[in-house]
């Protein structure tokens, strides 16, 4: 059996979808998954029943869902061919369309689905749904064709499962996304300065005997994700909800640090969506106050936590340190003296250099970005991460001299240390800045698969900064390949969840896009 699904034809029998000359295999469960969405595209199918109608054959956990629905999302170049509604599921948001004998009118095609929010998209659909239906007498055979559709869709759904093998994919869905706020340090010695970020990375440390099913952002993001809030080192409980908002994370830590030496305090509340949990830890040793919170987090979360090595605090005890990652947030000038000078005293210091450099680069001084991080590579002692991040700037880099193979190079060299590593959020910068890339030099379709792949992965960890970033660069090229109506659509959609989350980090961004849409949008708000 054979599907027009937007420029696609997809045939169930061959196992194939294909695009004018392009033809892309597809797995047998990944396609079994495909079709019973397709069947059932007015409805949100929950993970469960998924895998007890696709996956009935094999044991398996919710892993295959996400890794089936991301390559059905590859393969269409579409992000929101399926659309995720948190603890509910899943649904299939194109139109199918039966090649028969006699091709019927094709209808008009559902655009992107918003990435949350039921009643907008209700609304959208509605609309768009209303605006494409056909005349009356088409109308009258919409019913049937739809159990017909259904019908053909479940036959070939048995089909494929009949010769589907068991598949075992890692689970990359996640039960909760954590941010650890820096901790808000009232010891009055100049020597615990270190505490605001230093406590802030021991704490992220020790979470790392958490299991996979839980992500931890890494400390690396944390000051510029403040900064994207709007929070400044002052913050106080009431700021979390922008946190939240900005990170799309479901657990926020927030601490404060109280006491003397030998006498500490450690007060801590875990925010989480309508309710905070607080309490206060007493003990002789920061390190030891860090440690029992990281348990009593795991107890919280209801997830096993696995004993690690203490992290060291070396990198943040100095106070040269310390001061630079305070004035990270606000003062790039003082931030930026803070640092030369601490990389004056502490040579090797890889997280340093990591740091300035994204200074350097917003300032746009980028020969000295290109040689930190060329001294960088040789520091770096192996760690994935640092590594990663390191090949991520020097691919920053080479793209601000327009030198855009060297840029392919270095992007390319980031993914491929990262490997299996699960820090979504650095595996969608990193594609994000391979679509820019490509956007520069004219390579469209490329583009488009790159920003596929950064909305993937900030969609495992529901970041909308990522999301909506990765949005409307995506409207952007749609808009460049003549598919105007979409991008505009994207564009919208981003800029809804903008103006919600009030992400003002991304207004700049926003703005600069507008142009392409300034008479589409006008006509739209006419209305």
């Amino acid at each position: 059996m054979k599907y027009k699904i937007d420029a696609f034809i997809l045939d169930t029998q061959a196992r194939t979808l294909s695009e004018q000359d392009n033809c892309q295999k597809i797995r047998p469960k990944t396609l079994a998954l495909l079709l019973y969405l397709m069947a059932r595209a007015d409805e949100i199918i929950s993970k469960q029943t998924l895998l007890d109608h696709v996956w009935d054959d094999v044991s398996v956990d919710e892993g295959v869902i996400f890794q089936s629905v991301r390559e059905v999302r590859k393969l269409f170049a579409n992000a929101n061919i399926i659309q995720n509604f948190p603890r509910k599921g899943y649904q299939f948001t194109a139109i199918a369309e039966p090649l028969l004998a006699q091709p019927p009118v094709t209808p008009a095609k559902l655009p992107l689905a918003p990435l949350s929010g039921d009643s907008f998209y209700k609304k959208i659909r509605q609309r768009l749904i209303t605006r494409s239906m056909l005349d009356d007498s088409k109308n009258k055979k919409s019913t049937l064709f739809k159990y017909s559709l259904a019908a053909m869709l479940m036959i070939s759904l048995v089909t494929v499962l009949l010769v589907a093998s068991p598949e075992l994919n890692e689970n990359i869905e996640y039960d909760y996304s954590i941010v650890v706020l820096p901790v808000k340090n009232h010891v009055p010695y100049a020597e615990n300065d270190w505490v605001y970020l230093g406590a802030m990375e021991q704490l992220i440390g020790k979470l790392k005997g958490l299991p996979n099913a839980v992500f931890v952002y890494q400390g690396t993001y944390i000051p510029h994700l403040m900064q994207v809030a709007g929070l400044t080192r002052e913050f106080d409980s009431t700021d979390v909800t922008k946190i939240f908002n900005a990170s799309g994370a479901k657990l926020i830590v927030e601490t404060e640090l109280l006491g003397n030496v030998s006498d500490y305090k450690l007060v801590y509340k875990f925010h989480v969506e309508n309710d905070v949990k607080q309490g206060v830890i007493l003990d002789k040793s920061i390190n030891d106050a860090l440690t029992t919170l990281a348990e009593k987090l795991a107890a919280f979360i209801q997830h096993p936590l696995q004993r690690t090595k203490d992290v060291p605090v070396n990198e943040f005890s100095d106070a040269l340190f310390a001061q630079a990652m305070i004035s990270y947030e606000s003062d790039w000038q003082t931030s930026i003296s803070f640092f030369e000078s601490y990389l004056a005293l502490n040579h090797d210091s890889v997280t340093a250099r990591i740091y300035l450099s994204k200074l350097y680069l917003w300032r746009n001084e980028v020969g000295k970005a290109g040689t930190l991080m060329d001294d960088a590579l040789v520091l770096a002692t192996g760690d994935p991460l640092e590594l990663a991040h390191v090949y991520l700037i020097k691919g920053r880099v080479a793209a601000k001299a327009q030198q855009w193979q060297l840029a392919m190079q270095h992007y390319s060299q980031a993914e491929a240390t990262l490997g299996q590593h699960r820090d979504w959020f650095l595996k969608g910068s990193i594609a994000e800045e391979q679509g820019l890339a490509y956007v520069e030099q004219g390579l469209l379709n490329n583009s488009a698969q790159a920003f596929t792949n950064a909305l993937s992965y900030y969609q495992i960890i529901q970041s909308p900064i990522g999301i909506c970033s990765t949005q409307l660069h995506m409207a952007n090229v749609l808009f460049q390949q003549g598919q105007r109506q979409q991008a505009q659509q994207l564009y919208l959609q981003a800029k809804e969840t903008i103006g919600h989350y009030q992400l003002e980090f991304l207004y700049s961004m926003l703005d600069n896009y507008k142009p392409l849409f300034a008479e589409s949008l006008t006509v739209t708000e006419n209305e």
